[in-house]
Formats: C-alpha cells, sequence, structure tokens
C-alpha cells in the first residue's frame, strides 16, 4: 500500500505541534497561589507583558506605573500565557537572590548554554561554578582593578564623547582584559558581540519557546550552517575562543623570554586580567605558582568578559552623561572637584584614590540607581520554596498573604529597577536623580542586596556579576 508522502508530512507536522500544545496546556493550567496574586490585565496570550516590560519607547514606561498600581509584589504575564511573579519588595529579593532555591530563568539559561562555552563560569553549575567563580575572581579584586587603572586612564584620553562610548567600553575592557585594542580582536569579533543579545519581538518569542524544549535540539541547530541567529550564536563562541586562545598564547610566549615572568606576588601588579589568571606578572621572582584555571577554561571566559560587560558598561556610561547634560549646577560641581583631585594626582600617584572624591562617587551610584543596567532579571525555582513578604498583600479572593509559596519551575522576576525606584525604601523622590541622597545620609540603608552600595546593579548572591569592583 503507497502512502502519499505529503499527507505524511502533513501528519507529523500536526502530530508535533498538538504535542507542543497538550506540554504547553498542562504546563499553563498547574494553577498556584501566584495566579491569585493581582496584577495589570494583559491583552496578548502570545506576548503577555514583556513587550511592554522590555521594549516599552523608554524603559519603565509601563513597569513603575505597575508598581505604583499593585505595590512591590504583583503578577504579570510571560509568552504565551505564564505567570511571573515581579519583585521589588527587599525581602522575597533577597531569599531569590541569596539562597541556593533559585538559578536563571529558563529563557535566560538556555540563552547563556547556547551563546557561551560550557566551561564558561556564566554556564557552569554547582562546584564547577564554584571552582571557576573562585579563579577568575582573582582578576576581579579591588587591588587588580587599581592595576588596570593606567590602562582605562590611557583609553579615556581619547574618548571624543557619545559616538564612541560603545566603542571606548569595549576597548577599555579589551586592554584590562588582555592588553588588546579593539582592532586587535577583530571587526568580525566586536560587530557580532555587540548583536547578541538584542531584544525584539521575534527574539521575546523564540526564547520562550526555546526554554520549553529539549536543550540538546537547540544546540544541534548551532550546528547547522544558514540558520538565521544561530549563526550568530556560533560565531560569538568562535571569535571569542579565538580571542582568548590568541592572548593566552603570546602571554606566555612573551613570558618565556622575560627573566622572572611567573610569581606569586600580587602585590603593585600592573597587567591585565588574562595575566593575573595565567599568574604571569612583572616581578624577580622565579618560583612557579600553580594556575586555578586550564588554560581551556581560561579561553572559555573570554566571551563571559566581554559579552557580559561591554552593553553594561556602555549603558552606565551613557546615562550617566546623559544625566550630568540635565543637571548642570551638579556638573559644575563634580567639574571642581575633578580638577582639585587632578592637582593631587599630578604631585604624587599614592596620595590620590578615586574613592575620595564623594560628588564623583555620588554620580556613579545615583546614576546606577535610576538609570539600571540589568533593570529586570529572570529567576526560577529549582525547589518548591516560599517566599517571606515585608508587607501582607491582597488576593484576589479578598484573602491576606504573608508569604507566598513558590513551586519548583516557578519564573520570578528580579525587578531591580523598581527596586530602585520602590519609594517605601528611597522616599518620595525616589523618581528623581538627587546623587545629594548619598552624601546627606537619606540613601536606602536597609539590609544590603547587592554588594555595592545596596544597589541590585550588579545583582548579588552566588551570580553576582564579577566586575562589580
Amino acid at each position: 500500500m503507497d502512502h502519499d508522502p505529503s499527507l505524511l508530512q502533513i501528519f507529523s507536522i500536526s502530530l508535533f505541534f498538538c504535542l507542543c500544545f497538550s506540554y504547553f496546556y498542562l504546563r499553563l493550567n498547574q494553577k498556584s497561589l501566584v495566579a491569585l496574586i493581582p496584577g495589570p490585565p494583559s491583552n496578548s496570550w502570545i506576548f503577555g507583558h514583556m513587550k511592554h516590560l522590555l521594549l516599552p519607547a523608554n524603559y519603565g514606561d509601563f513597569e513603575y506605573t505597575w508598581q505604583k498600581e499593585y505595590g512591590p509584589v504583583y503578577r504579570i504575564k510571560g509568552c504565551f500565557g505564564e505567570d511571573r511573579l515581579m519583585l521589588s519588595d527587599p525581602l522575597p529579593l533577597q531569599h531569590v537572590l541569596n539562597t541556593n532555591f533559585f538559578t536563571h530563568g529558563p529563557a535566560l539559561a538556555q540563552a547563556i548554554s547556547l551563546a557561551f562555552d560550557d566551561k564558561a563560569v556564566m554556564a557552569s553549575h554547582g562546584s564547577r561554578h564554584k571552582r571557576l567563580r573562585a579563579a577568575t575572581q582573582v582578576g576581579f579584586t579591588a587591588s587588580a582593578v587599581r592595576g588596570y587603572q593606567p590602562l582605562f586612564e590611557r583609553v579615556a584620553r581619547r574618548v571624543h564623547m557619545l559616538p564612541i562610548i560603545a566603542e571606548a567600553s569595549l576597548n577599555s575592557m579589551s586592554q584590562a582584559l588582555l592588553s588588546y585594542s579593539t582592532k586587535e580582536l577583530g571587526k568580525d569579533f566586536v560587530t557580532n558581540n555587540a548583536k547578541v543579545f538584542t531584544h525584539s519581538p521575534t527574539q521575546l518569542l523564540a526564547s520562550a519557546i526555546t526554554s520549553h524544549l529539549p536543550h540538546r535540539f537547540w544546540r544541534l541547530l548551532t550546528h547547522l550552517p544558514g540558520i538565521p541567529g544561530f549563526d550568530l550564536i556560533r560565531n560569538a563562541k568562535v571569535f571569542a575562543k579565538q580571542v582568548g586562545w590568541k592572548a593566552i598564547r603570546e602571554k606566555l610566549a612573551a613570558a618565556r623570554v622575560q627573566e622572572g615572568g611567573v610569581s606569586e606576588s600580587t602585590s603593585e601588579f600592573q597587567g591585565d586580567v588574562f595575566d593575573l589568571l595565567l599568574n604571569i606578572r612583572p616581578t624577580s621572582s622565579n618560583k612557579p605558582q600553580k594556575a586555578v584555571l586550564t588554560h581551556e577554561e581560561l579561553a572559555s571566559q573570554t566571551g563571559t568578559f566581554f559579552i557580559a560587560g561591554e552593553e553594561t558598561t556602555t549603558s552606565a556610561i551613557v546615562f550617566a552623561l546623559l544625566e550630568l547634560a540635565k543637571h548642570q549646577s551638579f556638573q559644575d560641581e563634580l567639574r571642581a572637584e575633578i580638577d582639585q583631585f587632578s592637582k593631587i594626582k599630578l604631585k604624587s600617584e599614592a596620595g590620590f584614590s578615586y574613592d575620595n572624591m564623594p560628588l564623583l562617587n555620588a554620580l556613579i551610584k545615583e546614576s546606577l540607581r535610576i538609570n539600571t543596567p540589568g533593570a529586570a532579571q529572570e529567576r526560577a525555582a529549582i525547589v518548591d520554596t516560599v517566599l517571606p513578604l515585608t508587607n501582607p498583600i491582597r488576593l484576589s479572593t479578598g484573602e491576606m498573604a504573608d508569604s507566598i509559596p513558590i513551586r519548583k519551575g516557578q519564573v520570578v522576576i528580579v525587578a531591580a529597577a523598581s527596586y530602585h525606584r520602590n519609594e517605601a525604601l528611597w522616599g518620595d523622590d525616589a523618581h528623581e536623580f538627587r546623587p545629594s541622597r548619598w552624601l546627606d545620609g537619606t540613601a536606602f540603608h536597609g539590609r544590603a542586596l547587592g554588594p555595592y552600595a545596596n544597589l541590585l546593579s550588579f545583582l548579588g548572591g552566588q551570580r553576582v556579576c564579577l566586575g562589580w569592583v
């Protein structure tokens, strides 16, 4: 008996979509207490609130209104009708960020796994993540970052304002990580790097779909040529690792021809992150120190360092300059402070420290607060748990709840931007750019969530940003 190939294809495709629909239907109809938490109505089952949250004309156009109406804990819809919990209450945020009960949300976890090498610290978990993080942290300690200061200053002298801030940010990271200029990274790497984590409606849907389908299937697609999007991910991995291996080979070769190129001491070190992680230091000691990272593991971190750092650094600098342009009187005061400390620096490097510049530090903190890089970050529960609340909330049933039971797999959103504008924490002027709050003691001083100034710009917990120092 002959079978019509076209009928078989139609049957196969129909079966595939029926299975996908059944999976989503069963998953989305597992009701929990989260479904009873009030939130804004959604007029799109496909996109939910995600376009309003992540793709508004100005970030926060909808999110800050939602927080004002529903408070620091409320429910929104993700793609395909999924319930997601928005959190800007510090008590549940503490539970999400500083316990082992939550990990990256499914869409972010899938993106990280596809975009980064398996040995990259961002793509690692458990004991491997702990070991890689401890090893890479050596390159981002306070003393190490002070050693990169001359590299940053050399790049800053060549910056000609806004049109090349993005390139300057990448150049600064490249110098600090590898002692490479942007040109030495290669045009393909630079161009590809800027596109990896862009947002669009298509990308939102793709992330929502890929997060629910087998990981091996999507990993397979990254190895097939000619598929838009997946070519970009594959190239990101290849280019980053090529740059990493090139730097490692050059640094090891240079160290072999220099007497005393390897040392245990990190005091007064002036080099780059790869020098530190390879244990290549300009001292006179010949005693080798065992590297914590293998060369393969170090090369695998290249993409993490560049992709994770470029967009956030550029965004932070651009918005800080924008705030200065909008607040001329503060700009004048800051310029006077810079002039004063520049004279001190000319007299003696030893007597100079950026930490001693109160207005500059107030600008950095307030700009990170009011213009938050990584404004909304997904986390997913890996076990059933309970989120405590600072204040009880009223459910749609009329009952009050002082905690929220969370099922394994539930996605919550760390609403960092909303946390930074939570009027209960930062005052009635939480939406205003006011650097003086960091000088007059009116900034929020509750239990610290993030590592810097009680801000969530670098998140917190085990996955806190390496470069926060």
